[in-house]
């Protein structure tokens, strides 16, 4: 039935032999003593299967949930366990922040200044979100679509302070979403905080139009990045938004508990700093009297401080640096391709398949979710996990749904796999 099922398992066997390209042993726990070079990039198959072999996922799993946690490959793991290692054995502190950073700032269209290190997004949002300037009654519209990282701050700054949140409907398509924030914005609104791609249904918000609106009102806009970074083409410049909190653990493919938030220099002295620690600030003085703080540095270190991982910053920039060489653009062509062959597939199987993820292009991107009309959605996700095709369960905000993500170490004999699995449960 599907165009690639047929090579499931001359697939799996491929893997297998491709696999020897990584030199010396490797068992649950250990990395190579050397990794194979990088295929040079391509868009053929073969391309895609090299690069696959490139990752420690066993060959025996089917891995569709990078929404949740992407994968690193071992170069990634390479980098992180031997600067450990290094700390350890010289007694080394601290390093490669610098390098870090400007690795970000390159990949994310940014000024070195505006980004802050983090370990995972919801510090990021935790950081706009109390520090920008709201009293009481102030609205920040929202989608009803937030992830738990996203929601949260702002329903506890509505606890503590009474900010009003608004919930915006998302349109079925980019210029009916756009339309549904436009419309909703009053005198009253102060920000407008959303999700770059949902974590639910995978659908990309219009978010330059989006904060292109909010510019011309006075409303901050606040992007949660969860996902974009490492699947899309992405420059948060040209998107002019004031906030935006990505991690580095997802489509990144950098290390678990790495992440970043870019504050606009333009606001930067609105963004208020709470917390404080080394490297914050312009100076302090414990012996004066009264003992003063002189101030905060003019860029993205405001925002973070203590000590932390410089072995995993080095991880990020070699994260970056694998990115570079298979092309963002190829890496966004690829994971597109891969969701839209399930989509349209998906919408085949069965009139009682809900897609909930839209179809028109700009909509769409490395995520697809779905229900299936009069079934439990989790049984499949079970049935799968038998089957090891890991997926995940969308019961986020009561939708209740299916969710696949698609990378660069999957293949479309990994989705037909997954296809397989539905027609049986719909059949069942």
């Amino acid at each position: 039935m599907f165009a690639h099922y047929t090579r499931i398992m001359s697939s799996r066997r491929d893997f297998l032999k491709n696999s020897a390209l990584l030199v010396g042993a490797m068992s649950f726990g250990n990395l190579p003593a050397a990794i194979a070079p990088l295929p040079e990039p391509s868009d053929d198959e073969s391309y895609w299967k090299l690069l696959r072999a490139q990752f420690p996922l066993s060959p025996s799993r089917i891995f569709l949930n990078n929404g949740t946690v992407g994968p690193s490959p071992f170069v990634v793991l390479n980098e992180v366990q031997q600067d450990m290692l290094e700390i350890d054995t010289t007694g080394r502190y601290g390093g490669h922040e610098e390098t870090a950073i400007k690795a970000l700032a390159g990949f994310l269209g940014t000024e070195e200044s505006e980004i802050s290190l983090t370990r995972n997004v919801t510090e990021g949002i935790n950081i706009a979100c109390w520090g920008l300037p709201l009293k009481a009654k102030d609205e920040i519209l929202m989608t009803g679509h937030e992830h738990v990282g996203h929601a949260t701050p702002w329903l506890n700054r509505a606890k503590l302070h009474g900010v009003v949140i608004r919930i915006v409907p998302l349109g079925k398509t980019a210029e009916e979403t756009l339309k549904n924030f436009k419309d909703r914005i009053t005198p009253q609104t102060r920000v407008i905080s959303i999700p770059h791609i949902p974590c639910t249904i995978g659908q990309v918000l219009p978010v330059k139009e989006i904060c292109t609106a909010a510019r011309e009102k006075g409303i901050f806009s606040l992007i949660d990045g969860a996902h974009p970074p490492g699947m899309l083409e992405l420059n948060i410049k040209d998107i002019g938004c004031d906030v935006y909190a990505g991690c580095c653990h997802k489509w990144m493919l950098g290390p678990k508990g790495t992440g970043f938030l870019y504050v606009s220099a333009a606001i930067r002295n609105d963004l208020q700093v709470y917390y404080a620690g080394g490297g914050f600030d312009n100076g302090w003085d414990m012996l004066s009297t009264p003992p003063v703080l002189k101030g905060y540095i003019d860029n993205g270190h405001r925002y973070y401080y203590g000590t932390q991982n410089a072995s995993l910053f080095k991880g990020i920039a070699k994260a970056v640096e694998f990115q570079g060489q298979i092309g963002k653009k190829r890496i966004e062509n690829r994971v597109k391709q891969l969701a839209a062959y399930l989509q349209d597939h998906l919408t085949r199987l069965s009139p009682d398949i809900e897609m909930l993820t839209p179809v028109e292009s700009v909509s769409r991107a490395a995520q697809v979710s779905f229900r299936i009309t009069g079934k439990d959605i989790q049984k499949l996700q079970n049935q799968c996990n038998e089957k090891h095709i890991i997926t995940r369960y969308v019961a986020e905000n009561d939708i209740k749904c299916l969710r696949i993500s698609t990378h660069i170490y999957n293949s479309f004999n990994d989705i037909d796999a997954f296809l397989l699995e539905t027609e049986k449960f719909l059949k069942s």
